[in-house]
C-alpha cells in the first residue's frame, strides 16, 4: 500500500538552503520550461506546483488583517510565551543572515514556480522526491547565495561534488540528497537517478527520458483542468489503486450515510486515472477545484441514483429568503438508492434498515418506507437557515438560534403531503410529551391560511415570559405544502418566507450554462456574523470560562472573529458531473 507521507529527511531541507551558495560554477543549459511538469521525471504518484505566488504574498503582507496582528491580544500573548520568544529569535537570526525579511524571502522563492513530485519506492514507506524552484530573476538568488556562503564550511565535510547531464554540477549530502542549480532554478532530489533524469529533461536531451507531462493520466488531467493556475496538484490513481490491490477500498460501503452522500464519487474515483486539484485566486474570489475523470453513466445503473441525470433538473439554488444565512441542497434518487441498498452496502449494515422500517411503522402505520413513502418524494432535499423573529415570545432566548427548515420536493404531491403531515403531527405530539423536561409548556397544534397555503404550526397558549429563556424556546414548528414542495420549519415566519419564494415563478435565461450539480452548500458571511453578534455575550463568557482568558482578550477574539466572518461575502461548495469527469468546487468570495 502506497503512503504519501512527505519525505522526512531533514538533510533535504538543510541542503536546499545551503545549495544557494555551494555551486560557484554556473554552466549554460537550455532554459527550463515555465511548466515544471515538463522537466519533472515521469512516474510520479503525486505532483504539486505553485506559480506566481509572490504577488499574493505582497497583498497579504500589506493587508489590513496582517497590519492588525501586532495589536491582537492572542498574538501578543504568543510572542510573550517561551515558544513565541524562540520563534521570534529564529526569525531574526534568519533575517540577519540573509539580509532580508521573511516576506521578501517568500516573494523571492515563490516569484516563479515551485513544484514537488513524489515517487513510489518499493520496500520503503517514504516516497522518493524531486523538488524544483524556478524564480523570475537569477539576481535574486545570487543575493541569497552571498549571505549563505559563510555558513557552508560548517557542513563541507558532508558534501561531495559530481557532474550531471548538461554539465551541471551536482552536490550530494552523504549520498542521500542531491542538489543542482543553474541561473534561476534549483532542483533537489532524493536519489541520483531522479536527479539525472530531471537534469536530462532540463538539458533537452534526446536520450528517451520521459517527463511527467507526457504520462497519460497527467495528460488527461491537464486536458480536463488546464495548466494555467495559481496552484495545481495531481495524484496518479492508477498507481494508487495498483498499490492497493486494484481498488481504493471495498466495493460495498459499510456506512449508509457515506454511501448516499459520496458513494457515487467514490466509485467513479476507483475508475479514474487521476485525481486533480487546482487553485485560482483574484482580488475578491478564490476557487478550489477537485476533479476526476469519467462520466457517471460509465459505472453502471446501480450508481445512477447517486448522480443528477443529464438533461434533467439538478440541485439548483437555495431559496432566497430574507437574511439567508446558508444551507444545502442534496439531489439524489432516494428511492432508487434505497431499492439498490443490497447492491451498494455491506451486508452487515442491512439489518439496521429493518430496524429503521420497524420504528417508522410505529409513526406511520400502514406505510411501507421503500414502496410507499420514498417513491412519493422527489429527488431533492433542501436545508435552509435564516434569521427568525420572536413574536411568539415576550423575551428572546438566552441563546438566539436562526430558523431552520427542511424542504422536500414531492414526486407524488398528494400522497407525500398526507404522509409528511402525519409525520409532522406525530413528531410534534411526541415532543410535547417531553415539554416538562424541556422547561416549556406544550405546543397547541393550530393552522392558518397564508396566501391560500395552509400552514399548520405549534403555538403556546400563552406567550412565555422571563429573561434568557432556555434554548428550546427558539423553536415553534410549522409545516406547509407549497405546490410540489413540503416545508417543515422551526419557526412560522421562516415557513411563510419559504411559501413566498415557492409561490413565485422561477425564471431561467436561455444563455445560462446547464449544470449537473447534485450537491450545493452555501454560506453568507454577513448574515452568519449577525447571528454570532446576537450571541456575543455568550461567546465571550465561554472564552473566559473554558479557555481562561481575560474579559478584554475574549472581547478582542470575538471582534476578530466577526470581522473575519463579515469579510466573507459567500462560501459555496458544489459537486457535479461535467463533460469529461466529475468536479468538486469550493468558491469563496469576499468583500
Amino acid at each position: 500500500m502506497l503512503r504519501f507521507a512527505c519525505c522526512s529527511r531533514r538533510r533535504l531541507l538543510l541542503a536546499a538552503v545551503c545549495c544557494f551558495a555551494t555551486l560557484g560554477m554556473v554552466r549554460p543549459v537550455a532554459a527550463a520550461d515555465a511548466d515544471l511538469a515538463k522537466t519533472t521525471p515521469s512516474g510520479a504518484v503525486f505532483f504539486a506546483e505553485i506559480s506566481g505566488l509572490d504577488a499574493w504574498i505582497d497583498k497579504l503582507q500589506n493587508s489590513d488583517l496582517v497590519k492588525s496582528l501586532p495589536s491582537n491580544p492572542q498574538v501578543q500573548a504568543f510572542y510573550a510565551s517561551p515558544q513565541g520568544r524562540k520563534a521570534d529569535a529564529g526569525r531574526k537570526a534568519i533575517e540577519n543572515q540573509l539580509g532580508m525579511d521573511l516576506w521578501t524571502l517568500g516573494k523571492t522563492a515563490f516569484s516563479g514556480r515551485v513544484s514537488v513530485a513524489l515517487y513510489p519506492h518499493d520496500g520503503r514507506k517514504e516516497p522518493d522526491a524531486v523538488i524544483a524552484v524556478q524564480v523570475k530573476e537569477a539576481a535574486a538568488l545570487d543575493k541569497i547565495r552571498e549571505r549563505v556562503a559563510p555558513l557552508l564550511p560548517l557542513i563541507e565535510d558532508q558534501i561531495s561534488l559530481t557532474t550531471g547531464p548538461g554539465n551541471i554540477p551536482v552536490r550530494s549530502m552523504d549520498g542521500k540528497v542531491f542538489i543542482a542549480e543553474c541561473d534561476n532554478w534549483i532542483v533537489a532530489a532524493s536519489t541520483s537517478e531522479l536527479m539525472n533524469r530531471a537534469l536530462t529533461l532540463r538539458a533537452g536531451s534526446s536520450d528517451g527520458s520521459k517527463a511527467l507531462a507526457d504520462d497519460a493520466p497527467f495528460v488527461a488531467m491537464t486536458k480536463q483542468l488546464g495548466s494555467q493556475h495559481l496552484a495545481r496538484s495531481y495524484v496518479n490513481l492508477e498507481l494508487v489503486t495498483q498499490g492497493m490491490g486494484g481498488r481504493l477500498g471495498p466495493e460495498k460501503l459499510d456506512n449508509p450515510g457515506v454511501s448516499l452522500l459520496l458513494g457515487g464519487l467514490y466509485e467513479l474515483a476507483n475508475h479514474s486515472p487521476f485525481f486533480g486539484s487546482t487553485l485560482d485566486l483574484d482580488s475578491q474570489r478564490l476557487v478550489f477545484t477537485h476533479s476526476i475523470a469519467g462520466k457517471p453513466e460509465s459505472i453502471g445503473e446501480k450508481y445512477a441514483p447517486l448522480f443528477a441525470a443529464e438533461g434533467k433538473p439538478d440541485a439548483g439554488s437555495l431559496p432566497n429568503v430574507p437574511g439567508l444565512i446558508g444551507g444545502w441542497i442534496l439531489h439524489r434518487d432516494f428511492a432508487g438508492w434505497y431499492k439498490r441498498r443490497e447492491e451498494l452496502l455491506d451486508a452487515k449494515v442491512l439489518p439496521e434498515f429493518d430496524k429503521f422500517e420497524a420504528g417508522l411503522a410505529n409513526l406511520l402505520p400502514g406505510k411501507d418506507y421503500g414502496t410507499d413513502i420514498l417513491p412519493s418524494l422527489g429527488n431533492k432535499l433542501t436545508f435552509v437557515a435564516a434569521p427568525q423573529d420572536y413574536s411568539h415570545l415576550n423575551e428572546k432566548p438566552g441563546m438566539q438560534l436562526p430558523g431552520f427548515a427542511l424542504v422536500w420536493d414531492l414526486g407524488k404531491p398528494d400522497e407525500a403531503e398526507q404522509t409528511l403531515n402525519l409525520l409532522f403531527q406525530t413528531v410534534a405530539t411526541i415532543s410535547n410529551l417531553n415539554a416538562g423536561q424541556q422547561g416549556r409548556q406544550p405546543w397547541v397544534l393550530s393552522s392558518e391560511s397564508y396566501k391560500d397555503v395552509q400552514i399548520q404550526f405549534g403555538k403556546y397558549s400563552q406567550k412565555p415570559k422571563g429573561e434568557r429563556l432556555p434554548i428550546v424556546f427558539n423553536f415553534m414548528p410549522a409545516a406547509a405544502r407549497v405546490r410540489d414542495k413540503f416545508v417543515m420549519a422551526s419557526s412560522v415566519d421562516l415557513c411563510k418566507h419559504l411559501v413566498d419564494v415557492y409561490l413565485t415563478p422561477t425564471t431561467t435565461t436561455a444563455t445560462a450554462k446547464p449544470t449537473r450539480n447534485d450537491f450545493l452548500f452555501e454560506l453568507t458571511g454577513e448574515s452568519l456574523a449577525n447571528i454570532l453578534d446576537a450571541n456575543r455575550g455568550l461567546l465571550e463568557a465561554r472564552s473566559v470560562a473554558q479557555e481562561g482568558k481575560t474579559s478584554d482578550q475574549a472581547q478582542a477574539d470575538v471582534t476578530t472573529l466577526l470581522q473575519l466572518v463579515r469579510a466573507v461575502r459567500t462560501l459555496r461548495l458544489t459537486t457535479g458531473a461535467e463533460a469529461d469527469g466529475y468536479r468538486v468546487q469550493l468558491e469563496a468570495v469576499w468583500k
